[in-house]
């Protein structure tokens, strides 16, 4: 697989997220599309809050996040001692890993900062300090070289034609141009992407506020339809792929998803349609043998209740998980940073892994 295109010639986005000393700079999402603003996190309690209240959000993205989250805590921490240091390193650790419990990608970036960090205890304070910046600034850089192949791969994987996607796994929801957003980017240059299904992606519109803003902002032709409107779509034989992105993927080849992604998977094998989820490896957690043993985190009834500030229902019992796990069987094919993987997914996905030992 040949890289053909620079991040630069994908995308017009900054990053969504990045790290200046003493502040982490990312794009508030909450306040999109009315407004595009910058925020500047000055503490760890501010990091873990907007993950919390997803000003950032997306796994890859959520992943960078905390790692600058450690950074923040690395640079503008006043210990005067290295047991002091490390007692606030593990306190910023446990506050950011507490913040979601389905995104893998979170454990991962924080699980691997604190590798580096007790592999290094022996160092002089300051030297892990550096250690824990640089580490966090690597994440953040392999993060988009990883969704540049992804986006090179997906694109030689998809079908010409028309796409549809749920959520948002574009630049938003990473460093920059997205797990599925690099493959749709990719497309569009190469001009096989005819036309741009977007989900809404109930209750918070993530594809609605987020996937049709930013595609729209980089001129990727697109339609925004609401998600009961995907099966008629795909009826009516307008739909040549559909490709979503993942939070978690596990050693048999579930993987979960913002909620309404089994709609689609089961919609797409009853209309023949190839589906595909795109992640890379730091999102697939082999230690999960199915995704019944993923965590599904249920979001306050008020995403439900309300839409914009507006209430739209009565004060009445609300079940609001916030993903849902589509079963292995559905899928065509998982794009990773590595190549794609076809079934079968528990074999090819540990030889995928071997290969990277």
């Amino acid at each position: 697989m040949e890289i053909r295109y620079k991040p630069e010639e994908l995308t017009r986005l900054p990053r969504s997220v990045r790290y200046e000393t003493g502040r982490v700079i990312m794009i508030d999402q909450t306040l999109l599309p009315r407004e595009f603003k910058t925020i500047e996190l000055r503490t760890v309690d501010e990091v873990a809050e907007a993950i919390i209240t997803m000003k950032v959000r997306g796994a890859p993205a959520i992943g960078a996040a905390a790692a600058f989250g450690l950074a923040l805590y690395a640079d503008t921490s006043k210990a005067k001692t290295k047991d002091e240091f490390m007692d606030g390193f593990y306190r910023a650790y446990d506050r950011l890993r507490n913040t979601r419990p389905t995104a893998v990608n979170l454990f991962w970036a924080l699980n691997r900062i604190k590798k580096l960090v007790e592999e290094n205890a022996e160092s002089p304070l300051e030297e892990i300090r550096k250690l824990i910046v640089a580490e966090a600034q690597r994440i953040a850089d392999e993060d988009v070289e990883a969704n540049l192949r992804m986006g090179h791969y997906g694109a030689e994987a998809l079908p010409e034609g028309n796409v549809l996607t749920h959520c948002n796994a574009g630049s938003l929801a990473t460093v920059q141009l997205g797990t599925v957003g690099a493959v749709l980017r990719v497309m569009n240059k190469d001009g096989t992407l005819k036309l741009l299904w977007v989900d809404e992606t109930r209750p918070v519109l993530q594809g609605a506020r987020l996937s049709a803003w930013e595609y729209h902002y980089d001129g990727i032709p697109l339609k925004l339809i609401t998600d009961n409107m995907a099966g008629f779509v795909m009826q009516q034989g307008k739909v040549d792929a559909i490709i979503v992105g993942a939070d978690r993927i596990v050693a048999n080849g579930d993987f979960a998803n913002k909620i309404g992604t089994y709609t689609l998977a089961v919609l797409a094998k009853e209309h023949g349609i190839p589906f595909f989820t795109v992640a890379p490896l730091s999102t697939i957690d082999m230690s999960l043998k199915s995704g019944k043993e993923i965590p599904i985190e249920e979001r306050k009834p008020e995403e439900v209740l309300t839409c914009g500030g507006c209430r739209i229902a009565p004060d009445v019992d609300i079940y609001n998980p916030a993903f849902d796990v589509t079963p292995h069987r559905y899928l065509t094919g998982i794009i990773t940073d590595r190549g794609v993987v076809y079934p079968p997914f528990e074999r090819n996905l540990k030889k995928l892994f071997k290969e990277q030992e």
